[in-house]
């Protein structure tokens, strides 16, 4: 074995019981001393990128979102084709406070939905490369691309933290969010919930801080296909914080460093698939991706469950895309072929897109790693929401003019003659509605959609559990306007090992 994979072996199990200064002193000859930068970009690499950890971080947003329902249950055909049964799916598409409960007796693993530890052992990894790579050999180009990464990534990790178990930041950015942990060092100390005010404060110094140090590094490496992030995934980033945060004018500022960078562009109509394939959209390959992250494997089990169904000839989707999402789409518009995929025994569309399939049944690909990504058309949809909530604050008409015409040139690339005149202006409600129309549209299947139901005033939304084959009756759950199930609930696991931690409040078992 190589020094730095003893390194590497020794460091995932060292710095969960340890502090890191305990893993730079070798206490065998099995453990290796990092003492080049590189040896910290390797050490980044295996601890903080999504897709090299196993515990997920995205497994059932679209589950909970108004883009997804449920067939009727073949009850005859013994149970669902999938890790995660039907009690479990029905816990979390019905907003259950107990829904983790659930899950435990469901013996679904916590690596497969405790979002709260696979973040927070990613933050780990991205602490430690801060703390020491002041400690080893390199040059300050070196070292500053490495620390960039290190606070991007933890910016991206606690940003995602708060956004699932703090309240929406417009709404009460004041009430508890996440426990801040900047350093390598493993405490048994209790710490209490910072914040959300507080961890949108640390997450945007984090990022500004990467910005600045992206600036040590040559242009030719700030961006490169390499599954790194990268100077314009910050940029991206920050314009997402700054539309959660309500900062308009920042929000649309970053995006638009986005949009001028040359090495990404829209796709064209054209290049969309014209066949009935599925093209896979979240790789390099696809000139609007910055970023690729996750794994197919993280959702898969909560929104492509099978039933058999004899009758139809095999394996029938169970979550289905939602006819309130499908209907948004209006003719011409080719995402409706390429970002959904069928299931080729229903009429239905399948509650994932953007995936590569295989198979009869077309399964995710195992093929292709990634699961989701930064695209560039987010930052156009950004970019367009700040501008349109610019003119309805009465900034000018040049705010109006602006978000209409990032919103044509969007839908021009995906929707066949459209123009200016489709989109509706007549007020400013009613061009900030266009635009969140569109953004539920591109960004469909991409984790986007739970979100920014959160921020855009956590409307209700219903769900409709249609029981089994043997059951006729229908019925409606509904997560009311502000329920307090649009915050996740801790994880039980994670309560008891800290005692000052609050838990959110649930509410009572959401009933027919």
């Amino acid at each position: 074995m190589s020094k730095i994979n003893r390194y590497l072996a020794s460091l995932s199990i060292i710095l969960p019981l340890a502090s890191c200064s305990g893993f730079l002193e070798p206490k065998s000859e099995n453990e290796f001393v990092p003492t080049s930068v590189q040896d910290i970009d390797e050490m980044l690499l295996y601890e903080t990128y999504n897709n090299a950890r196993s515990i997920a971080t995205i497994p059932f947003f679209d589950l909970l979102s108004d883009d997804v329902a449920v067939v009727r249950f073949q009850s005859t055909e013994n149970n669902l084709l999938t890790q995660v049964h039907l009690a479990s799916i029905k816990a979390l598409y019905t907003w259950q406070p107990d829904a983790y409960k659930t899950l435990e007796e469901d013996r679904v693993s916590d690596e497969v939905y405790d979002i709260y530890a696979g973040c927070y052992a990613r933050i780990l990894g991205c602490n430690a490369a801060l703390d020491y790579i002041g400690k080893v050999s390199g040059t300050e180009e070196e070292k500053s691309r490495v620390m960039a990464e290190a606070h991007a990534l933890r910016a991206f990790y606690y940003f995602h933290l708060v956004n699932c178990y703090g309240h929406p930041y417009n709404a009460d950015p004041e009430s508890p969010g996440v426990p801040l942990h900047l350093e390598s060092k493993v405490s048994s100390v209790s710490i209490p919930r910072n914040t959300v005010s507080e961890v949108y404060e640390q997450v945007l110094k984090d990022l500004l801080e990467a910005e600045s140090l992206y600036e040590n590094v040559q242009e030719e490496d700030r961006w490169k296909s390499n599954m790194r992030v990268s100077l314009p995934f910050v940029q991206l980033l920050l314009s997402r914080v700054y539309l959660y945060m309500e900062d308009w004018e920042k929000a649309s500022g970053y995006a638009s460093k986005v949009i001028g960078n040359g090495n990404f562009r829209l796709k064209e109509i054209a290049e969309f698939p014209q066949d009935g394939s599925y093209p896979y959209y979240h790789t390099y390959t696809n000139p609007e991706v910055i970023w690729p992250y996750g794994n197919a494997a993280e959702f898969r089990d909560f929104v492509d469950p099978y039933m058999i169904n004899i009758a139809l000839g095999g394996k029938v989707s169970f979550v289905i895309a939602s006819p309130d999402l499908v209907n948004k789409f209006s003719a011409g518009d080719v995402r409706l072929s390429a970002y959904f995929i069928r299931d080729p025994r229903s009429s239905a569309f399948k509650a994932y897109g953007k995936q590569a399939v295989t198979g009869n049944s077309n399964d995710p690909d195992a093929n292709y790693k990634f699961a989701r990504s930064f695209r560039i058309s987010e930052a156009y949809l950004n970019m367009a929401e700040a501008e349109a909530m610019l003119f309805k604050l009465g900034k000018g008409d040049t705010h109006r003019q602006e978000a209409v015409r990032l919103l044509t040139l969007l839908r021009s690339k995906r929707i066949s003659g459209s123009s200016e005149t489709d989109i509706d202006q007549r007020t400013p409600d009613m061009l900030v509605r266009s635009v969140r129309d569109e953004r539920r549209r591109e960004l469909c299947f991409e984790d986007h959609r739970w979100f920014d139901l959160r921020r855009q005033g956590m409307p209700a939304i219903a769900h409709e559990w249609k029981g089994d084959n043997s059951d006729a009756t229908v019925s409606r759950y509904t997560l009311k306007q502000n329920d307090p199930m649009y915050t996740l609930q801790i994880p039980k696991e994670v309560m008891l090992k800290n005692s000052l931690l609050e838990q959110n409040e649930g509410g009572p078992a959401r009933v027919d």
